[in-house]
């Protein structure tokens, strides 16, 4: 008897879990079902993820911000998500859809099933197209820490030619626009004139938070010392002005790195023609590829395989999965795109 109690209870648990799925969705019933339909050990991210953004969605927005804060890397911005009555109105138009089309949870489940499916189909099918991405973006990166090290030993030389310091960080007024203005001065330790110069310059808090790298390039040439004035607003520099605004240079720690000197007529650059310089990105083959590589261009041919596959896919996704295309098609409607493009 011992034995088969279990036994019993497992399929009393799987009979009970079948009639939860077999019921038509509602707002009323779907935070209950899906504790139930949760209660299968074996159901998949996938699922789990759409199960409780519906539960979020029929609590109201309050809850839905709430629920999204915990899933996301980075956080929502509450005013992107559409007002309360707005929002209730969307999701109140999703369960009508449900109940009219007496879209059962067992139905979204299958769709769900279908649509893993259909990705692995189209996963497998540019599986190469993927590794010639992988192989490109290795090979690039590799061509990038390679210049990156040569460009480092004349970095340390053109370092020792120039001292750098920020002397003010100052919030003031240029043509009516706000704009935080930083005075550097440079100071040249050789013996011959400065003509020209670039250089970043790191800024960290006393705590190590950093505040702002900021690319400077001065065509003044001195022969001892000389003040450079570079000016941020809160338009074209946004993240700058925010960043130094109500700082005190007192409280920065200022890192310098010289990139390009003319010296005397002579050019010197850590990285050759200015116009080759790529940014390194740090691209690092992901455990599954997927075809993303930041070194490539957007009209690569390559990348033109991937948007043909993946459009396919999308293609058969609304083909085939009513539901799903519905769900996104309401969920997509949650934010106000227009705020985060503007």
């Amino acid at each position: 008897m011992k034995k088969i109690l279990p036994f019993i209870l497992t399929v009393f648990t799987f009979a009970s879990c079948d009639t939860t799925k077999n019921q038509i969705i509602t707002r009323e019933n779907i935070e209950s079902s899906v504790l139930k339909i949760k209660e299968d050990k074996n159901l998949d991210s996938a699922k789990i993820n759409i199960l409780d953004n519906l539960v979020s969605l029929s609590k109201g927005r309050e809850d839905y911000i709430k629920a999204r804060l915990k899933d996301l890397e980075s956080e929502i911005i509450e005013k992107y998500v559409i007002n309360d009555e707005n929002f209730k109105e969307n999701a109140d138009n999703l369960f009508k859809y449900f109940l009219e089309n007496k879209v059962t949870y067992k139905i979204l489940l299958t769709e769900i099933d279908t649509l893993t499916a259909i990705q692995d189909k189209f996963s497998k099918r540019l599986e190469d197209v993927n590794k010639q991405i992988d192989d490109f973006c290795s090979k690039k990166q590799k061509e990038i820490d390679e210049k990156e090290k040569r460009a480092s030993v004349i970095k340390d030389s053109l370092n020792k030619m120039v001292d750098i310091k920020i002397i003010s960080i100052r919030e003031t007024e240029i043509d009516y626009r706000d704009v935080v203005q930083v005075a550097i001065q440079m100071t040249n330790k050789t013996n011959k004139k400065i003509e020209a110069i670039s250089f970043n310059l790191e800024l960290t808090d006393k705590l190590g938070t950093k505040l702002a790298t900021l690319g400077c390039r001065s065509n003044d040439g001195f022969s001892k010392s000389d003040v450079g004035y570079w000016v941020y607003d809160r338009w074209e520099n946004d993240e700058i002005y925010k960043s130094l605004r109500n700082t005190n240079v007192s409280h920065v720690i200022a890192k310098q790195e010289i990139t390009r000197l003319n010296i005397a007529g002579e050019l010197i650059s850590a990285y050759g023609d200015i116009d080759d310089y790529v940014s390194n990105l740090n691209y690092k083959t992901p455990k599954k590829l997927n075809g993303e590589c930041p070194y490539l261009d957007r009209d690569d041919e390559l990348n033109k395989k991937v948007d043909e596959e993946n459009k396919r896919m999308s293609n058969e996704i609304k083909d085939k999965l009513n539901i799903l295309s519905k769900y996104n098609e309401f969920s997509g409607k949650i934010f106000d795109f227009t705020k985060i493009l503007g």
